[in-house]
């Protein structure tokens, strides 16, 4: 995953020190989740940010599809970045 430097969220997110938004990454992260056949989320139960993500920084995403839960980690070059459980329909 990539956040190219042109996005205009980087403008505002913060200006002279750009970073991507933690709930773009959760958002981003759950899209995913949807074109991979995972439709059955209904919230988050945890999420812990670890570091901040940079403008043309490559991220990888490893999901661990559980019962109950899907279990995302977020990680890039230096290491983790985020880890987020979502919760799945009973």
């Amino acid at each position: 995953m990539l956040f190219n430097s042109d996005c205009l969220f980087f403008e505002g997110h913060f200006p002279n020190n750009p970073v991507v938004p933690g709930v773009l990454l959760l958002d981003t992260i759950y899209g995913n989740l949807l074109k991979i056949g995972t439709s059955d989320i209904v919230g988050i139960d945890n999420a812990r940010f670890y570091n901040t993500v940079l403008p043309n920084e490559k991220v990888i995403v490893k999901i661990n599809d559980m019962p109950g839960k899907v279990v995302c980690t977020v990680k890039n070059d230096t290491g983790k970045v985020l880890k987020v459980s979502y919760i799945k329909a009973q």
